[in-house]
This record gives C-alpha cells, sequence and structure tokens, in this order.
C-alpha cells in the first residue's frame, strides 16, 4: 500500500501515517510512505500531451510515483483540511496523474480517504476534503472502501489521543489489504 501524506510537517499527518504503517508492519503488510511536498514534483501545465502518449513530458519524481502507483491495488490518502480542501501538495500530485486518466489505469484501485482538522467538523471541514476526495475516485473510477475524519487535531500530536478512532481506521485498513 502506498501512504500519501499531504503535509510536510511532522504533525497529525505524519504521525498518523507512521501509526499506521508501523501496526501494518506489525502484521507482515507492506507499506511506503511518499510526501508528496517533500518530492520534486512540477505543476501540470495542461498540455494534454500525457493523454496521446501516456507519460508526461516533465523529469521530475513522479517518474518514480507513478509506477508504484500502477504497481498498488490499495492507495491511503492522509491529509489536512485547508480551507475544505485538500492541500496543496497532494493536489498538485493528482493533477500530474493525468498520464493514467485516459487508459484507465487507475479503475478499481482501492482508495482510501483520510481528512484530519484543526477545528470542529463544521469549521473548515473535513467532511468536504472527503468529498474532494470522492469526485477525485468517480473521475479515475477509483473504489473509495474507506472514509475517515479526525477533527480537533490543531497541535501536531492531537491525532494520537483519539486511539480508539486510529484502531479502528487500521483495522479497517488492514481488512482491504488482506481481501
Amino acid at each position: 500500500m502506498l501512504i500519501f501524506v499531504g503535509s510536510r510537517r511532522k504533525g497529525n499527518c505524519y504521525n498518523l501515517a507512521h501509526k499506521i504503517q508501523k501496526e501494518l508492519n506489525n502484521d507482515h503488510l507492506e507499506s511506503e510512505i511518499i510526501i508528496p511536498g517533500n518530492q520534486r514534483i512540477f505543476l501540470c501545465t495542461g498540455c494534454r500531451d500525457c493523454e496521446v502518449s501516456g507519460i508526461c513530458d516533465f523529469k521530475d519524481d513522479m517518474q518514480k510515483i507513478i509506477p508504484k502507483i500502477k504497481e498498488e491495488k490499495v492507495l491511503l490518502f492522509i491529509t489536512p483540511a485547508r480551507f475544505n480542501a485538500i492541500s496543496s501538495d497532494l493536489k498538485v500530485m493528482i493533477d500530474r496523474l493525468n498520464p493514467l486518466y485516459p487508459r484507465q489505469e487507475l479503475k478499481m484501485k482501492k482508495m482510501i480517504i483520510v481528512a484530519i482538522g484543526a477545528k470542529e467538523a463544521d469549521i473548515y471541514s473535513t467532511e468536504q476534503v472527503v468529498n474532494n476526495f470522492l469526485s477525485i475516485a468517480d473521475a479515475f473510477q477509483m473504489d473509495p472502501v474507506i472514509r475517515y475524519e479526525f477533527n480537533n487535531c490543531l497541535n501536531p500530536d492531537d491525532i494520537l489521543k483519539q486511539e480508539s478512532k486510529i484502531q479502528n481506521l487500521i483495522t479497517d485498513i488492514k481488512k482491504e489489504l488482506i481481501n
């Protein structure tokens, strides 16, 4: 499984990703964490050359990320809720998945969505972030199998205070990986 972390900070998204990875490793389930913001990923210019060739013209870290995405059956996206939207780092990476779109290379891949908000659920809504991902899943014909929202996570380790919810998420992830 690939775990995409939408924040460069070592905060809630980072902490959750590493907790999930540790639990998966304990059960001998492989995962890799990718932080798009720490990669060299150029902005998509919308040239659409990739729609014909299936390959983006840019030579950057997406050349390593796209083959990994093609191989995996399950993709986990963990993002902070930033003004009711996914993080810009994740959005830039997702835009660069355009070469996979015309050939439906993400069709039926399982998508796991985790949105983390600093405030209450109705302020800077994690629900809207989940909806953003559902639209992306629909466009790529992916299967959004798990959706979780964590709120009240302002400080870098606030998410770790939601242990039972994290354990439920990890249990659900393990079920998807085993199936």
